[in-house]
């Protein structure tokens, strides 16, 4: 019972730890498909290096039903309209980002709805804009005040308006809550003279296997047209190569766990061996071939590894399942220092079933390993000298 106790405690722990640091990294990969990149990008060839509204476009006609078609059911395409201008209150002026949007589309995508703390959210379809509530205090803007946007449009054209302040958002991410300024997308369309134009077009799918189908299968299309799809992991290389350093460090400890782990467990099955040796010595002096008493010891071993694993695993799983849906708060520095970073301030946990599944083949893998132990000494021991003992 303790060498299973000593697999159970090794698996609870490591399925621990390697849910918390999956957990992170789905959490930031979400937040950057569902705030930022989409799974997928159509933009024009120059618009990655320069951002720019006069690298805008019209996606319509044969193309976008085209893409319509190529999307069917499991995939949605959102426009979007983005670009950096000078908002001003009455006293204060700040740098912001304004960013058209169909309402609908966006709360689809991301569940913008939950972040709208005043002003009913349906209204944008007016004449005027939601914003952050941490631009709203930099400001010193209140619900119905008149917000003033000055910034540059299409080919230079000047996109300068005045509009009421219809509501706030209060974002989690902290990067967008200070900065962002929502209004409809034809709205921005307008302030930028950008008639039907596009800054870009997100697209949505089911999961990152059918972004990918999709992304193969519409390329052809585009073709000559001076327009690219994008994968978020090439519109974000950045984070891809964050994720693989945190991923290599994460192995790294999760390594470390494993020898101590490792250890742990041999030490167990050592005791329990040098314990049975008179009994071995016994079994072999009554006619029990050595290649059969090992036999015993490995399935032995074996069998206590199996019990260990699937009882850490039958633990495990509500451990995780309740902080999957309970996460760990994240409270004071760290709590801001998270939000830097453009993530929400708690500690999430996975679900993925690989992390089950890699945990119990690694501890039944170190069980075989260990195994190897009671095995070897069931066929070098000496019988006279244990039989004394």
């Amino acid at each position: 019972m303790i060498t299973a106790g000593s697999v159970m405690f090794a698996v609870v722990l490591a399925l621990t730890m390697e849910s918390m640091n999956k957990g992170s990294h789905e959490q930031m990969i979400s937040n950057t498909l569902r705030f930022g990149t989409g799974y997928l990008q159509i933009q024009d060839t120059a618009y990655y290096e320069t951002p720019s509204l006069d690298f805008s476009f019209d996606l319509s006609g044969d193309l976008l039903q085209k893409l319509n078609s190529t999307l069917g059911n499991h995939a949605y395409a959102i426009p979007r309209i983005e670009s950096f201008v000078l908002a001003a209150g009455e006293l204060d002026t700040r740098g912001a980002i304004v960013t058209g949007i169909i309402p609908e589309l966006e709360d689809r995508m991301n569940g913008f709805l939950k972040f709208v703390s005043q002003g009913n959210f349906t209204s944008l379809e007016e004449k005027g804009v939601f914003i952050g509530s941490g631009l709203a205090k930099r400001l010193t803007l209140n619900v119905k005040d008149t917000l003033v946007i000055i910034g540059q449009g299409f080919q230079g054209m000047q996109a300068a308006a005045k509009y009421p302040v219809l509501g706030f958002v209060s974002h989690p991410m902290e990067f967008i809550d200070n900065q962002m300024i929502y209004m409809h997308v034809k709205e921005a369309a307008w302030l930028f003279s950008l008639d039907q134009n596009r800054s870009h077009w997100l697209i949505m799918a089911e999961n990152d296997k059918k972004a990918k189908e999709v992304k193969r299968e519409f390329e052809k299309h585009l073709v000559g047209t001076g327009l690219t799809i994008l994968h978020w992991e090439e519109l974000q290389p950045d984070l891809v190569k964050a994720l693989a350093f945190d991923s290599a460090s994460g192995w790294v400890m999760q390594i470390i766990l494993y020898v101590v782990i490792a250890f742990g467990i041999f030490g167990t099955i050592l005791t329990m061996t040098l314990e049975r040796q008179k009994e071995f010595a016994i079994l072999v002096s009554l006619g029990m071939k050595r290649h059969i008493l090992a036999l015993q010891c490995f399935v032995e071993t074996i069998m206590i590894s199996f019990l260990g694993v699937f009882i850490g695993l039958g633990i495990g799983f509500p451990i995780l399942l309740y902080f999957y849906f309970n996460p760990i708060p994240l409270r004071g520095g760290l709590s801001d220092l998270v939000k830097e970073y453009g993530m929400e301030p708690f500690l999430p946990f996975s679900m993925s079933p690989s992390i089950f599944l890699m945990q119990g083949i690694i501890m039944l893998i170190l069980s075989l390993i260990i195994t190897a132990y009671p095995v070897w000494r069931s066929f070098t021991f000496q019988i006279l000298k244990n039989l004394r003992r």
